[in-house]
Formats: structure tokens, sequence, C-alpha cells
């Protein structure tokens, strides 16, 4: 905070009770000594009474132990809160003597002879009408500042104001000597006023995040703004302070006129400040906003990159992993004793395989393929990885019906939607608690009214329930904005459920929150269900007996030379003749030799220079039917979709690339 820069505002608010106690003790000392001068520092006026120096030693402590913002229940929260409520029945009882014209006995507890000598006008020692009024709402004021204070401590924001506002009515009281706040026979001392106007500065030092002090008290522009013109509502306020000690007369008949004049601009000139201060400081934290969120974004790319770069050369290490073990075991044969050995290294190697499929869920590197999945299969795929990202100490569960009908979708997009489903409830669980996927169909019948925005139909729900902090109703209305987050800077960019409101709707579903503070959070997701059969993951894995050529040519194009290698290998072996090319230039030489007749183009997809799929295009000018195999680790480009091309994905075994070439030369 900008405001009391040498010791911040807690501390200046610390100040302001310590002040508040000494002043009070000192009227006690002059009363308990016979010393005028404590009680009443100006050789005319009225005396401030021992009931409100006790008021304020009780108000100063409770000030000096809250001002730190102490954590609940504990000694110095409770002991301040008791002592405010002590000076709000000080406040309230002398109210209800004003009220009923009786004395509750409480005025002369203390020095009583003395209060009676010294008292002005018959004044039994009864705090002023205003004064019973301001530790009234003084008093109730600490008592419940920090009262719940997870919903941005409503009590407070109420009392603070309106606290500050009874000490500017009873400072301009006092200052133009009104009998509607300071009456004949019992006038406010200007101490005791002094003292007031010190002690409610503390209170909106005290919290320097709500309303009142934000003003004033921040880093924004608007904030700035506010305390350079401060010194127009102090010119103001104590206008009237000092004629009236520099005359000591009372005000002319207008002074009433004068004080409702002052008090009006007071307001406005408040209003003024707290509308155009928060207006400036809003679109400073827009601005910053989302400066923290492009750099959060630009992070986030980058690690993207970072990631698909690692898992293409991991995919390209892997491919010559399996293959080389592949070619090893064929020339084994089935029975030597190694075969067990090789099989754990491709069971390693497939494995490894699908931790970089993961890894490239959050590298975004994969092309988005809408089709029919199952989606159950597909989130206890994930299953391995949500365990390990949400932590031991998260109870995880995964449900899912039988019989569920597919769904049109992604499935990188399904993957990273519940991925990032589940992060965001790990982090609503710093203390753990757990997890629960569910996954479930639902018929929406067309003669029901159910609250969901959905057509009748047949749809899949998954459910995503966390036992953590949940979210009250505020925050659920912006949860599915972009950038939207609760989280402190750097723990999150606020775009896990906005993507996850993406995919949903580009699927024609439905996502709603179920949450409320203290109960937890459910993410609902409704998808319309797919009227074709999901594919089988199994259905493209080819017998144990992989096919084989008939002498047809390959053009093998794949920059990386132990990838390049051992798939020539595997293809050569298996009754292809095969020309390995390095670079895309180096294939289109090989592809234009007078002799050469190319029967299949099998070629990776990123190669520096021009990429596989610019050295397809380039081929099928000259010859539209020549089928075509891309491979690839990764890739952001969308392969052609026309019926000579082919895609496989990177690492793989013989079989599969067998089995798809066979494929792509059959369908000529």
């Amino acid at each position: 905070m900008a405001c009391g820069t040498v010791w911040g505002t807690r501390n200046l608010a610390r100040l302001a009770g310590g002040c508040t106690v000494a002043a009070g003790a000192a009227v006690l000392l002059g009363y308990a000594g016979g010393i005028r001068g404590l009680a009443r520092p100006v050789p005319a006026g009225p005396f401030m009474v021992p009931l409100t120096a006790v008021a304020f030693v009780l108000a100063g402590a409770s000030l000096w132990l809250l001002a730190p913002r102490p954590a609940a229940n504990t000694p110095p929260r409770l002991a301040g809160q008791l002592l405010g409520w002590l000076v709000a029945i000080i406040g309230a009882a002398t109210l209800a003597e004003y009220g009923t014209g009786r004395s509750v006995g409480i005025d002369l507890l203390l020095f009583p002879d003395r209060t009676r000598v010294w008292s002005i006008g018959g004044n039994p020692g009864r705090p002023a009408l205003y004064a019973a009024v301001a530790l009234t709402a003084v008093g109730m004021t600490l008592a419940l500042l920090d009262l719940d204070a997870s919903h941005g401590y409503r009590p407070a924001r109420i009392l603070l104001p309106a606290t500050a506002l009874v000490t500017v009515m009873v400072t301009l009281g006092s200052a133009y000597n009104l009998p509607v706040v300071t009456s004949p026979d019992i006038g406010l001392a200007l101490n005791a006023n002094a003292v007031l106007v010190i002690l409610t500065m503390g209170l909106l030092l005290c919290r320097p995040q709500l309303p009142p002090t934000r003003v004033f008290c921040g880093h924004g522009p608007g904030a700035l703004a506010g305390r350079r013109l401060a010194p127009l509502l102090a010119l103001v306020l104590f206008a009237g302070i000092l004629a009236i000690v520099a005359s000591g007369r009372r005000m002319p008949d207008g002074g009433l006129a004068v004080a409702a004049v002052t008090m009006l601009l007071l307001l406005a000139l408040y209003l003024v400040f707290a509308r155009a201060g928060a207006a400036l400081d809003k679109a400073q934290r827009e601005r910053e906003d989302f400066m923290h969120q492009l750099e959060a974004r630009e992070r986030l790319e980058a690690l993207g990159v970072l990631a698909g770069g690692v898992a293409h050369d991991f995919n390209n290490a892997l491919a010559t992993i399996l293959g080389t073990a592949a070619l090893i075991a064929e020339d084994l044969g089935p029975g030597h004793p190694s075969q067990p050995d090789i099989e754990r290294i491709q069971a390693s190697a497939q494995r490894s395989a699908d931790l970089t499929s993961q890894l490239l869920i959050f590298a975004r590197q994969e092309p988005r393929r809408a089709e029919a999945i199952d989606v159950g299969a597909a989130i206890r795929g994930i299953e391995d990885l949500l365990r390990r990202t949400i932590g031991e100490d998260i109870d995880f569960s995964c449900q899912t019906a039988d019989g569920l009908p597919p769904v049109i979708l992604d499935r990188s997009d399904l993957e990273q939607m519940v991925l990032n489903l589940s992060i965001n409830a790990r982090h609503a669980m710093t203390d753990g608690g757990s997890l629960t996927i569910r996954v479930a169909s639902l018929t929406l019948p067309p003669d029901a009214t159910p609250s969901l925005p959905l057509p009748a139909g047949r749809y899949l729900h998954i459910a995503v329930a966390d036992t953590g902090t949940g979210m009250p109703p505020e925050v659920v209305r912006h949860a599915l904005e972009p950038f939207f987050t609760t989280k402190p800077a750097g723990q999150g960019t606020g775009l896990g459920l906005a993507n996850a409101y993406g995919v949903v709707t580009q699927a024609n579903g439905h996502i709603a929150i179920d949450s409320e503070p203290g109960r937890g959070t459910t993410i609902n997701i409704y998808l319309p269900a797919a009227t074709t059969t999901a594919a089988d993951p199994d259905t493209s894995t080819p017998a144990r007996t992989a096919p084989t050529g008939h002498a047809e040519t390959i053009l093998l194009v794949e920059d990386e030379p132990a990838v390049r290698h051992t798939v020539a290998r595997t293809m050569t072996r298996h009754g292809y003749q095969v020309l390995e090319a390095r670079s895309a230039d180096e294939a289109s030489g090989i592809f234009h030799r007078p002799a050469v007749h190319v029967d299949l183009l099998l070629t990776d997809v990123i190669m520096p220079g021009a990429s596989g799929y610019q050295l397809a295009e380039q081929l099928h000018e000259e010859k539209p039917d020549l089928p075509v195999v891309f491979m690839s680790g990764y890739s952001t480009t969308t392969p052609p979709d026309d019926d000579t091309t082919y895609f496989i994905r990177k690492p793989f075994s013989s079989q599969e690339l067998l089995t798809l070439v066979s494929k792509a030369l059959g369908a000529r």
C-alpha cells in the first residue's frame, strides 16, 4: 500500500490506537490528580467526562490488538473483540439514558465529586449525545471488524463508512458549535472530538483493502489521485474548527446551513474521488491482468513448443527401439531364449510411447480429429497420468458405467479437458480430499422439461467432483470466462474451465458448475451421444503375421538416420524395394530419375526444408494416384484428407507400418 510507507497502514492504525489510549488515560489521570488541563485542554468549553475517557482507553486498546489482523480464535482477536463490545455497551447505555431520561448509574462511577465540580450546566458526567452515538458505532465496528472475512468483511464494509460519517458529523457539529450536536448543557469536549477523529482514522487504516480507505490507499492511479486531492477534504473538514478556535465565539445563526453545505460538499468530493479513483484503478488492474495473462499464455505456448519438440525426438528414438527389437525378434525366431527379453524391451518402449503421448496432451501438438470415441476408455487411458498429477494425498476414483454411447470429439481435447478439471480440483484441496470422475449415460425425453438447456435425446454425462473449498455464487458466475481465476499470480491462467467450455459447446453439449463454499465442486458435462460406433483402439492392431510386399518400390523420406535405417530394413525384409532419402529435395530428385518408378511415398512430416506434406503435394501434381503414408512424432498440421493419404504416429510397430502400407497399396 502507498499509505504509511514508513510503518505501513496497520502500524499507523496501531499508533492511532496507542494515541487514543494515551489521551483517555491522561484525562483519567487529570481527574485523579485534579489537573483540569488534562480533562479540558482549552480554557473554555466542556470537559471530557471520565466515562468517555474510559471508552477511549478501551477502544484504543481494542484497535491496538486488532490492527495487525490476528488469526481467528486467538487471544489478541478475542480480547480486541471483547473490548469493542464493552465500548459499544457504554455508548448504547448512554443513548438509553438520553432516550428514557433516566440514569443507569454508570455516569458517576469514577470521580463523582470532581465530575460534579468540573461539570458545565449541571452535567452529571454523561457523555455528549453524539459522542455516545460515535462510541456505539466505533465499538460495533471493532467487535465486527473481521467477521465474515471470507466474503469481503461484509459487516465492516457497512460499519466503517457509517462510523466515519458519524465522526464527520460530530466534528462539524463541534466545529460550528451547533446545538443539534452539542447542547448547551452537555457539550462535546475539544479533546474528545480530536481523539474521536484519530480513533476513526485508525479504524480506516487498519483495513486498507476496504472501500472507505481504498480510495486513498493503494498502488493504482485512482488512489494516487485520491491522495493528491485528499487535502481538499481535510481543508473543508477542519475549516470550521480553525474558525472556532481562532474566534472563541459561537457561529452565527446560519451555522447549521454552513454545516449542512460543508457536509454535502464533503460527501460530493468523496463520491467523486471514489468513482473516479475506482474507474482508474479498475482500468489499471484490467491492464495488469491482461499483461499477466498474456505472459502466462506465452509461457504456456513456449512450454508446449518445448514439450512437442522433446516428444518428437523421443518418439523417433522409440520408433528405432521398437523397429530394431522387432527385427531382432524375427532373426532369433519365436523359440529363442531371448524372446522374453525382447518382449520386455518392446513393452517398456510402448509404455514410454504412452507417456510421450500424454506429454503431447500438455503441448497440444497432436492434430485435432473429431471422431466417435469411447469416453470411458479414453479417461481410463489417462488414469495413471491423473493419479500422478493430483498427488498421493488425494483419494482418486474413476467410475464408468457399462454400455456407454460414443461421442463425436477430439480425443486430445477430451483428455486435456479432464486433466485441466482434475488440476483445478487438486488446487481446491490443499489439505487433501477426494476426486471422483463419473461417466454415465443420460436420456432426455421429448416431453420432459429439464433444467438443462439441451434438446431431447441421449447424452453422455461426465461429472468431475471434488471435496475442496468450493466456490461462492459470484465466482461461479464468472468461472467459465477466459482468464478468470481466483488463484494467486503465477499459479493459474484462468483458461482451464474456459477451454472446457469451448470444447463442450463446439460439440453441441452443455457444461454446468455445482458448487458451494465448504461443500466442494462438481463440474457436470453433457455431450450428445453419437449414432456411430466408437473406434476400437485394438482394431488397428495387425495379426502376428505381417503382410508382405511384392517388390513394390517405396520412396522412404526420413531425416533421422536411425529411424530411416530401421524402417528401410523392415520394408526390405518384407518384400519391398526401398529408396532412401534424407530430405524432400533429395526425394524429389530420386522420384524424377528416368529409371525409377515409385509405388508409394513413405515420408516423415517434419523435416529440414520442405515438409512431408509439401513433398506429397508436389509429387501428386505429377502422379495424382500416388499413395502416401505420413509418419510423425507430432504435428500441428492436419494431414491432407483424400483417398491416397494415410497417417501413422511414431512410435509404431513393424506390423502396424506394414499393415498400413499394404492397405495403401491395395487401395490404388
